[in-house]
């Protein structure tokens, strides 16, 4: 079967994917409308957007448009001329789809042959890419959260499950083996090599996947080009983290989410299928706790997707899951290492920064009842200094996580009572912590160094009374770091990475959470493409996961870079959901 290049069209190629005529596409093509109108609406959201997002990042409110009705004139304003522009940019790009998706397609090949033909070119292509940023950052780059990890593997603070158990149980493989050679970090630099690999096969796997439902050559060359060049997602592989770690199932999990879409569940009914959904998404959940509300929420959308009679398998694989990673792994096999279970509140930022606001503004206006119930839970002396705006962690850190459910009830009553009477100000709180996923004002950035002598105080904080600072340096500070010879060549990719991403809308986070996912929803509803509209699904999740998220860091948004790449080329392809259900 010949598939490099154009892919040969056989009409006996009976097991390969047949993509029907674009019958769902609109009668009238928006290149002869006068006005895009799906064009014009997401360049006015996207505008608004970026204009609330500007006032937040100024004063960490709205008070450009909300002091004066001139503010607000000037606001209004300034939203309709950037949706102007944007309207023309989203139109044109719209057209450009429009002419991409009436070239026919038919046929395709089979998924082995798109691995053996296509994934492995592009692989190459994207890990010499990302590697050679690795080797110029010997031995790679650490977050704060995974030395506490390593602290906690090596018995210097209690193990919890706080940081992912498992996330930390991999890591400390790879460390031990620094240890063992006397170099912790060629330890790091060896998982970070393991990390780079795994993840660029995945995406490679994602762009293979897209040839073999019709991409031309050329557009897969220019992703997998992009991918390997763009500076997001070179740098998005290149730290230790448990965010970073969890991507390496996410691009697989994301495909097959796809897959079972478009064949309405066809696909479940190979065994290895089901098999290697398991094993995918078992490690996807393990490595990221919220990861398990991705799942949840994925296969009530696949319930109502494919065929009855495969429902089963779907049910059975959720079982199998959840088992082990609801069950077994915290109920039976943490205890017996003796892991603590964690605690976080990070799913808490939402109400607690929305109360913390409201008191800090409102403080003289809460009843004596509310103030109690607030007490109880938040701490109410204190609670209008510790809150910050665009980090919610102050405010979590004083959550009664013992507290019996009466008080928190009592709280969640007093919260919705309180969201009810100030709204604004509750979701001014929001918009606080979550504007730059929204507005293009603030670029990616990750951690790129091992400076981390900030974070040594707080990592000593941690660990048991018999280690002091110093043992603490000796297995964070002073044993990991980066070779002198290379100082010159790491100083000029730094300063190439901040010089093209300050002020580039095109690195900012805003782009990669929310501005691809909504421009690939919009299109897919203005062509009524069910695949294309259920394929955003999983990016819409992540995107609710950073609004929860206590702070708009850089390294929670790894899955979405890495998807936007996969996002961008399904939005260029004219597939459809198999018009036969095999019910």
């Amino acid at each position: 079967m010949h598939l490099v290049g154009t892919p040969h069209r056989s009409p006996q190629d009976d097991s390969a994917l047949s993509i029907p005529p674009t019958s769902d596409t609109p009668a009238h093509h928006s290149s002869r409308r006068r006005i895009d109108v799906w064009a014009a609406s997401l360049a006015f959201l996207l505008s608004a957007f970026s204009v609330v997002g500007a006032s937040y990042a100024a004063t960490d409110s709205a008070e450009w448009f909300t002091s004066s009705l001139g503010g607000a004139l000037v606001g209004l304003l300034a939203v309709a001329s950037l949706a102007l522009v944007l309207s023309l940019v989203i139109a044109a790009l719209f057209r450009a789809l429009d002419h991409a998706w009436e070239q026919p397609t038919g046929v395709v090949g089979s998924m082995r042959d798109a691995v053996r033909h296509w994934m492995w070119p592009s692989f190459g292509v994207i890990l010499i890419g990302w590697l050679t940023w690795l080797i110029v950052h010997f031995p790679g780059a650490i977050d704060s959260d995974t030395v506490t990890q390593r602290i906690e593997w090596l018995g210097m603070s209690p193990a919890k499950n706080h940081h992912p158990w498992f996330d930390t149980v991999v890591f400390g493989w790879f460390w031990d083996v620094g240890d063992l050679l006397g170099d912790p970090n060629v330890g790091l630099f060896t998982y970070l090599l393991f990390q780079e690999v795994t993840t660029a096969a995945g995406l490679a796997l994602g762009i293979a996947y897209l040839g073999r439902l019709g991409m031309s050559t050329r557009l897969r060359w220019t992703l997998t080009i992009l991918a390997a060049v763009f500076p997001a997602y070179v740098i998005a592989p290149s730290v230790m983290s448990k965010d970073a770690f969890a991507v390496i199932f996410w691009m697989p999990a994301l495909i097959l989410f796809v897959e079972i879409v478009r064949t309405r569940g066809a696909v479940l009914s190979k065994p290895w299928v089901v098999a290697a959904a398991i094993a995918i998404v078992i490690p996807l959940v393990l490595a990221k706790r919220t990861n398990g509300y991705l799942l949840v929420i994925c296969t009530v959308v696949l319930v109502f997707v494919i065929a009855r009679r495969l429902r089963w398998r779907l049910f059975a694989g959720l079982g199998t899951i959840l088992l082990v990673t609801n069950v077994i792994w915290p109920m039976a096999v943490l205890p017996a290492l003796g892991v603590a279970p964690g605690t976080s509140t990070d799913m808490m930022t939402i109400p607690v920064q929305q109360t913390a606001r409201i008191v800090a503004e409102h403080g003289d206006e809460i009843p004596r009842d509310e103030r109690e119930a607030i007490d109880a839970m938040l701490r109410y002396d204190g609670l209008a200094e510790a809150y910050v705006p665009r980090r919610s962690d102050n405010v979590k850190a004083r959550w009664n996580v013992d507290a019996p459910l009466e008080q928190k009830l009592d709280y969640a009553r007093v919260w919705l009572a309180q969201l009810v009477r100030y709204p604004g100000t509750a979701l001014s709180a929001t918009v606080a912590n979550t504007f730059e996923y929204f507005a293009p004002v603030t670029p990616v950035k990750l951690q790129r160094n091992l400076a981390l002598d900030r974070y040594v105080d707080h990592w000593t904080s941690k660990t048991y009374e018999r280690f002091s600072r110093e043992d603490v340096e000796a297995i964070s500070t002073e044993a990991l770091g980066t070779s002198s010879v290379l100082n010159g060549a790491r100083v000029a990719a730094n300063k190439l990475y901040d010089a093209f991403s300050d002020g580039n809308p095109l690195m900012s986070k805003a782009l990669f959470s929310s501005w691809i996912p909504l421009f690939a929803l919009v299109y897919a509803i203005r062509r009524r493409s069910s695949l294309h509209v259920l394929a955003t699904v999983p990016l819409f999740v992540n995107l609710a996961f950073l609004v929860a998220s206590p702070i708009a860091l850089g390294r929670y948004l790894l899955p979405l870079i890495i998807a936007s790449v996969f996002a961008i080329g399904l939005t260029a392809l004219p597939a459809r959901r198999e018009s036969r259900d095999p019910r």
